[in-house]
């Protein structure tokens, strides 16, 4: 096991609010301890240097281990009640506090942030005081000393600004980055379509001279899909019902046209069907199994479309038992070879790390599955 992923994981993961972190809590509280230290050694040096105390010696063996003790015990604490905010909010509230959209969120954060702050300077006041030989009394004491309550004071007023202006930045970024990642989706959409739409239309031309009832079944399943597609197009969020339902239109057209060789399974409870997530998420996955799996193997075979919902996420796969990862690529389409780039570029916008797409070959065929925060429509 490589230790370098691990870590830079856990950093990442430092800045999500979540309930479930892959990343092992050693490796979150090692990079926070770690943060924490370099902070710590960059405050002093600032301190010596505007005390004129940095080329002396003797001062940085005295306060380093100071300093150092009372940054990794601030950092650790705040890590402790972020993590309790975490077990302790529904998913749904964690991801309007990381997403940060409101004034209130942000304010809730920063003063979580400002508690950790002065618990954990008390806490490492009064065990550099009980380790150095003082009494529980004498380091109250020491805590209640005017300076010590003015310096601390101060260092929260300008930490607390600092963060309250970050927080903000970072969500007028990420609302920004959605914004563009969902005009590319639309521009790309509005690329892709035709294409269905005038390979569709000839389908149905084909089928009329032989198989009027073919025909005709075709226009009603493609009349179907267009509605509930165009009606998606139309808002920033779809339900995982309507995905199902347009995903259920596609997969009959190819039924249409492949006939006995395509064959598809859907598979969702309630609960899961009521989950609110990101339009047009599914249709790429189950094109790509079906263009790339199913329609180039000479006997076809099954899309299975299954989703539920666990520990508060949401998990889709798609799975086919097509030609799989490892077989030649067909020709695509304009737009097509972005598909899975863009629904990950989409849901680290969306959900900011706390959602993700893999890819995995199968014996036979591939695994495709997103996971995602549990949001139900109201």
């Amino acid at each position: 096991m490589k230790l370098a992923p691990i870590l830079v994981a856990a950093w990442h993961s430092l800045w999500l609010l979540q309930k479930q972190h892959s990343e092992p809590a050693w490796a979150r509280v090692l990079v926070c301890t770690a943060v924490a230290a370099g902070l710590g050694a960059v405050l002093m040096l600032l301190a010596g240097l505007l005390t004129g105390l940095a080329s002396d010696g003797n001062w940085w063996l005295v306060m380093a281990p100071i300093n150092l003790t009372i940054c990794v015990v601030i950092a650790n604490t705040e890590l402790a009640l972020f993590r309790l905010l975490e077990l302790t909010l529904p998913v749904d509230t964690l991801a309007s506090l990381d997403n940060g959209g409101h004034w209130s969120m942000t304010l809730l954060l920063n003063a979580i942030g400002l508690a950790g702050l002065v618990l954990g300077f008390v806490m490492s006041m009064l065990m550099l005081a009980v380790t150095s030989g003082l009494g529980l009394d004498d380091a109250c004491q020491a805590i209640a000393r005017q300076g010590i309550q003015v310096r601390m004071l101060l260092f929260v007023a300008v930490i607390g600004t600092a963060n309250w202006f970050w927080w903000r930045l970072r969500a007028n970024e990420r609302a920004q980055r959605q914004q563009a990642t969902e005009s590319q989706l639309r521009l790309l959409q509005a690329q892709i379509e035709p294409h269905f739409l005038f390979n569709t239309l000839a389908n149905v031309q084909s089928l009329i001279g032989h198989n009027r009832p073919g025909a005709r079944q075709m226009l009603v399943d493609f009349t179907d899909y267009l509605r509930v597609g165009l009606e998606q197009l139309r808002h920033a969020d779809s339900t995982l019902a309507q995905e199902l339902d347009m995903a259920r239109s596609y997969l009959q057209l190819f039924q249409i046209r492949m006939g006995e060789r395509l064959r598809y399974s859907i598979d969702a409870d309630q609960e899961a069907r009521a989950a609110i997530l990101p339009p047009l998420l599914l249709q790429p996955l189950i094109e790509n199994a079906i263009i790339h799996g199913l329609e180039p193997k000479v006997d076809g075979g099954l899309v299975l479309i299954h989703a539920r919902v666990h520990a508060g996420r949401l998990e889709i796969t798609v799975t086919d038992d097509g030609l799989g990862l490892d077989a030649p690529r067909r020709k695509r389409r304009a737009g097509n070879g972005m598909a899975l780039e863009n629904i990950r570029a989409r849901l680290r916008t969306r959900y900011a790390g706390n959602a993700a797409l893999s890819l995995t070959a199968r014996a036979v065929g591939t695994h495709v599955a997103i996971h995602l925060p549990y949001t139900a429509q109201p």
